[in-house]
């Protein structure tokens, strides 16, 4: 029988590696093409779009601090230590939250990137 406890923190687990490593992945792009990238997507775009990529992967790593204290908050209930699940379901959405917030900051930096060359 599958364990659905596990499988959905395997879960989490992929999203925030994936969300960390689209955002920090693209710093390191940008970063090794700055010269030419600054010359065709502008100062101001290029700027905007490493510091969307650093959120990002910020939110990422909030990500999993919240997973981490949403796992031990229900721990501490099947230990009997708390009577509800209620602040493992708060760190739970709220670290949902932080790896949607993650997600989109990776494709509002691209979008700010791709319409830079457009207008360019």
């Amino acid at each position: 029988m599958a364990d659905y406890r596990e499988i959905s923190q395997e879960y989490a687990q992929g999203a925030i590696k994936a969300s960390v490593l689209l955002n920090s992945g693209a710093i390191v792009i940008c970063l090794s093409q700055l010269d030419e990238m600054i010359q065709h997507v502008g100062r101001w775009s290029f700027a905007c779009a490493i510091l969307l990529y650093v959120f990002g992967t910020l939110f990422g790593a909030v990500t999993w601090v919240l997973a981490f204290l949403s796992t031990r908050h229900v721990d501490r209930k099947q230990l009997g230590q708390e009577e509800t699940y209620e602040r493992a379901d708060q760190y739970m959405f709220g670290g949902f939250f932080s790896i949607v917030v993650s997600l989109l900051m990776f494709l509002t930096a691209a979008l700010v990137l791709a319409f830079s060359l457009i207008s360019n």
